[in-house]
């Protein structure tokens, strides 16, 4: 088995751990973007034997439920609340402000 072919290819065998681009894969990911997401630790955790790096299945499993939304709470988002923004305020800013104060 070559560098490049390894994964989920073994179809005999139970796979219990996969490395990036098996994982990357299975998660319909590029590689690079499943390191990034690891890098950052907003991935899914990994497994560490001596240097190498992989992922157990059932940690993957996780990190998609993890990550999984309900159609009906993609519906009703909540709003974003808006801060208040550095610098100085611009004109239109300026003008709202002076109406509400005004009534």
């Amino acid at each position: 088995m070559n560098r490049h072919n390894r994964g989920m290819e073994r179809k005999d065998t139970l796979v219990l751990i996969l490395d990036y681009e098996g994982a990357a894969n299975a998660l319909s990911l590029s590689r690079a973007a499943l390191r990034d997401l690891v890098y950052k630790g907003r991935g899914p955790v990994v497994t560490k034997i001596g240097r190498r790096t992989f992922f157990a299945v059932k940690d993957l499993e996780a990190f998609v439920d993890q990550h999984r939304e309900c159609a009906s709470t993609l519906a009703v988002k909540e709003p974003v609340s808006t801060k208040r923004k550095r610098g100085r305020p611009t004109i239109a800013e300026k003008m709202a402000r002076d109406a509400a104060f005004k009534n």
